[in-house]
């Protein structure tokens, strides 16, 4: 069997992040405009239709690695995202834009995203990750998906975003237009998160590296691109309530649908450093979000430029630790 060059395995890795970004932005031109259309509030829009369509490139990801055997690119990717997300993309979008913290967020949507995390952990800390235990997440991730919808239905926060409804009205397109934007984003994203796995596992497989050092590092900082697209063009645009809610969105969904899926496809032994390490620094960074959210005793929770450099620099830290302390060559 030939051999593929070691070159060809870095063609995709650097590549394949840049049309991750661009179809997931068409996924959430589409998806925002198909929503708008149909009536869906600002929030569910931010959580749901955002946070979880910007978190396509980690379950496909999941998915890949999963039927692949690769459970270690699995749960690092799903993990490193979460971090990721809270330190770098909100981080950059508070520098950008202080993020207004709205009353609803505290009293729902974080406290949700607390309870994820703490099941998930729950089931990890045994360093295992069982079909059963993957099933209960993915049956945890649809049941919130139906309490967000039926919450939004009768949110009264949604009258009080008539600045952020003409927004989206402006910006919307044609019913047509937004399936065509959502079928290309699903397809590209699908064909860059497969090319992404397949350029993990060459160069895992020619440089010896290990599984979750690929996994926290290069793919959750590849599959974390629309996010940060769509982030830092929500806080130039002033949409605190997406920024945030895309965030929150999709970090629930790499806790539940993601580490789920990889349980259900391919249950496994997990790495010691995944628990101890990823999960915690994960939960850290879950607690100063909520302890910002809250507003450190304000009366309005802000995440301001300083809160938002904070957390960027925290994040840097992290993943300058993890590069000096983890063996990253197996052998």
């Amino acid at each position: 069997m030939e051999v593929i060059p070691f070159e060809l395995y870095l063609i995709p890795a650097l590549l394949a992040p840049v049309f991750l970004a661009w179809g997931a932005d068409r996924f959430v031109d589409g998806a925002s405009a198909l929503s708008f259309n149909v009536g869906m509030s600002p929030l569910l829009i931010g959580v749901l239709v955002m946070g979880f369509g910007t978190s396509l490139p980690e379950l496909l990801v999941s998915l890949f690695s999963s039927v692949m055997g690769n459970s270690g690119l699995s749960l690092g990717n799903a993990y490193g995202s979460n971090i990721i997300n809270i330190g770098l993309v909100l981080g950059l979008a508070a520098v950008l834009s202080p993020v207004i913290v709205k009353r609803h967020v505290v009293r729902r949507e974080l406290p949700l995203l607390i309870l994820a995390t703490a099941i998930t952990a729950y089931f990890v800390m045994d360093f295992e990750l069982s079909r059963g235990e993957g099933m209960i997440l993915l049956a945890s991730f649809i049941v919130l998906l139906i309490y967000l919808v039926r919450a939004s239905s009768d949110d009264p926060t949604k009258r009080e975003d008539s600045s952020l409804q003409r927004q989206l009205e402006k910006r919307t397109i044609p019913l047509g237009k937004s399936i065509n934007f959502l079928v290309v984003g699903v397809v590209v994203i699908s064909i860059c998160s497969a090319a992404l796995v397949w350029s993990a596992r060459g160069i895992v497989t020619n440089l010896g590296i290990s599984e979750l050092v690929v996994g926290v590092v290069l793919l959750a900082l590849g599959t974390s691109l629309p996010e940060l697209v769509v982030i830092v063009v929500a806080a130039k645009r002033g949409e605190h309530e997406l920024a945030l809610g895309n965030v929150i969105g999709s970090n629930l969904f790499n806790t539940l649908a993601v580490v789920g899926t990889a349980g259900l496809i391919a249950p496994s032994v997990l790495d010691a450093e995944l628990v101890t390490r990823d999960l915690a620094v994960m939960f850290a960074f879950t607690g100063v979000l909520v302890v910002m959210a809250y507003g450190w005793g304000r009366r309005t929770g802000v995440i301001n430029k300083v809160e938002g450099g904070l957390l960027m620099f925290a994040v840097a830290c992290y993943l300058a630790y993890l590069v000096y302390t983890t063996p990253v060559f197996t052998s």
